[in-house]
């Protein structure tokens, strides 16, 4: 049961991700509009326009805090792969939260870091194009995304995201609304 459970917390936050209004139910929608049209009572009508509210605007952030919650452990027994999840795109930092590793992520040399092992080294520089266009996900991501799921350096990505965009298979969504921290907001991306 509780696998039941971890599997449509995952299967609603890919579909808020995709699509947030296929979460909603017409059914609960059209009863509470009856039920809040038919009602004399404030506090009954104040519930009422509450869930009326919530039914038709899914919480994309308690679906997301649920996914953090559940999906490393269901991906772990079916298995799933964080690129895989990428591909489908959920979010490089949502999927930190939950628990995965991203390959590439925490390899770079930082101040006063140590180097790379000679043979991701090697690897990272053998990455072709096609290898950074394959795991390009449905929804937005960054350039810094690509990086860490393709193994790319932030050069090839980049020429990847110019040649897919200048042949109008990619759209620039404008900065990430949701940047904390140092530095400017990633530009986002999205499929055309």
């Amino acid at each position: 049961m509780a696998n039941e459970t971890a599997e449509s917390v995952v299967r609603d936050y890919l579909r808020v991700l995709k699509d947030p209004a296929s979460l909603r139910d017409e059914d609960t929608i059209n009863d509470l509009t009856k039920r809040l049209e038919q009602s004399d009572d404030a506090l009954e009508r104040l519930r009422l326009r509450q869930q009326l509210l919530d039914a038709e605007a899914p919480d994309a952030d308690r679906l997301e805090e649920g996914f953090v919650t559940h999906a490393k452990a269901w991906a772990d027994d079916i298995p799933i792969s964080a690129n895989a999840f990428v591909a489908e795109g959920v979010p490089a930092d949502v999927l930190r939260r939950a628990g995965f590793q991203l390959p590439g992520a925490g390899q770079r040399r930082g101040r006063g870091g140590a180097r790379q092992p000679a043979a991701q080294r090697a690897r990272r520089s053998r990455v072709t194009v096609d290898e950074v266009r394959a795991p390009i996900p449905d929804g937005t991501f960054t350039v810094k995304t690509l990086q860490e799921v393709s193994g790319a350096s932030p050069a090839v990505v980049r020429k990847v995201v110019a040649e897919e965009e200048s042949a109008g298979r990619l759209r620039s969504e404008g900065t990430d609304p949701d940047h904390r921290g140092p530095g400017r907001a990633p530009v986002l991306y999205r499929k055309n």
